[in-house]
């Protein structure tokens, strides 16, 4: 007689988990840029979600951790510094600004922007959550690349705060004023200037 054999569980398991994770993800995203910070709930992201909400503070303490894992998730989209071919340092970081910006104007981005900008006087906790999250996927990136091309020195750590700071400055702008977002030429015309003025500071040519 054969014997049956338990069928395996455990994938199956973890890919649902995953999923459910993402969904909760997806859902208090949504959530937080429809309604804001303040007026949304564990109850009703749970319930939005479909998992109890032991589930959801079992994975997460609080509103702020879940607000904080919600900026992890959209941070997987910000490019890694990855040289091209024959590219220059300037080239690179002209790309690599350039990509940071369109990432950022995504509309959930945007929209989760001008949240915490919004309701950060408020919620001081939401504006360090953003900035942690900031320094720690757009920031450090930037150090160990500064590091490897022979750039970094003692404050380089400023010195790619100061260039995240250049890159991001229209966008921040048109979030804080509420103007359309940069077209892609607008993007990379202020990207490279960013790099050139980063590298080589404000020269002028001299006839």
């Amino acid at each position: 007689m054969a014997t049956m054999v338990p069928e395996r569980r455990g994938r199956p398991r973890a890919e649902d988990s995953r999923q459910k994770l993402a969904q909760v993800i997806t859902v208090a995203r949504d959530l937080f840029c429809e309604l804001g910070y303040r007026a949304v709930t564990m109850r009703e992201v749970a319930e939005r979600a479909s998992v109890s909400t032991r589930t959801l503070y079992n994975r997460y303490a609080d509103k702020l951790s879940l607000f904080a894992a919600c900026l992890d998730v959209g941070a997987t989209a910000f490019p890694r510094i990855a040289p091209g071919p024959g590219e220059t340092t300037e080239q690179i970081l002209a790309r690599h600004a350039a990509e940071i910006v369109r990432v950022l104007s995504i509309d959930t981005s945007v929209r989760l922007g001008v949240l915490v900008y919004r309701e950060g006087a408020d919620f001081p906790e939401m504006l360090r959550a953003a900035e942690a999250n900031q320094h720690r996927h757009l920031v450090l990136p930037l150090v160990r690349y500064l590091d490897q091309v022979g750039l970094a020195a003692p404050g380089a750590e400023r010195a790619a705060s100061l260039f995240i700071a250049m890159a991001l400055s229209e966008w921040q702008r048109c979030v804080t004023f509420r103007h359309p977002m940069p077209s892609a030429v607008e993007i990379d015309r202020h990207a490279a200037f960013v790099a050139r003025t980063f590298l080589h500071g404000m020269v002028r040519d001299h006839d």
